[in-house]
């Protein structure tokens, strides 16, 4: 008798510890909502990817053409004061041009043209002075550069622009948050946790030329934008 009661309690305080331990196990009701947040600014510097193509019969004669070019350009940016350290270059390339070659027999012509090799120097430039940059591109285009694959405007100091927009992003998730805890007829409880996303930020092409010599340039605004994931407990 005494064995079977013990096995009864036993029994039930096992049942009793695993319901509690399920309990325990059951998440709290929660809201979570994404924030969204940008800081839109005039740009304090471009960001220019500029070269050099040409096309010769011997492969020398096209890097030596390339090579004259492109000293020029880097003299010519080294005058309007482009430091240096804002010069990188990006890409340099000889290849053999088979498919001029082959031009002329896909025209009916069953002579091949003589074979020509195209050098090409790409360098990526900094220009920090806004004002100047039509000016720039104006005088590259004159020293020989005839390759443009890119240009974009950027903030010189993105760290502080990425702050603020986190912060408008946890603000955007908390009146989301409010607004649904109110549409639900519930009482929001404390952030259980927050999880930040970068998304980087770009160029908005919206604003009039900033150069009035030179190349035209839109400089537009630059949007940094950030993302938070945010979840919050409903208050018991």
């Amino acid at each position: 008798m005494r064995t079977m009661m013990m096995a009864s309690a036993l029994a039930l305080a096992a049942m009793t510890g695993g319901a509690l331990a399920q309990q325990a196990n059951v998440a709290p009701p929660q809201i979570e909502v994404t924030g969204q947040g940008e800081v839109a600014v005039a740009p304090d510097m471009a960001v220019i990817s500029l070269g050099v193509m040409h096309r010769a019969p011997q492969a020398q004669d096209a890097v030596r053409a390339v090579n004259e070019k492109m000293d020029a350009i880097l003299q010519r940016l080294t005058e309007q004061g482009v430091d240096a350290a804002d010069v990188q270059t990006s890409q340099l390339t000889v290849d053999a041009d088979r498919g001029q070659q082959m031009g002329g027999i896909n025209d009916g012509n069953m002579e091949e043209k003589p074979l020509q090799f195209i050098a090409n120097n790409q360098v990526t430039v900094r220009v920090r002075d806004l004002d100047a940059l039509g000016t720039i591109l104006d005088l590259v285009l004159q020293d020989g550069a005839n390759q443009m694959s890119g240009l974009r405007f950027d903030v010189q100091s993105p760290a502080p622009l990425e702050a603020q927009a986190r912060e408008r992003a946890v603000q955007n998730a908390v009146k989301q948050a409010q607004q649904l805890a109110a549409a639900a007829g519930v009482e929001l409880g404390q952030v259980r946790r927050i999880t930040a996303f970068n998304n980087g930020g770009g160029p908005k092409m919206m604003e009039m030329s900033r150069s009035s010599d030179g190349v035209p340039v839109a400089s537009g605004e630059v949007t940094v934008e950030a993302q938070v994931l945010v979840i919050f407990d409903i208050a018991e």
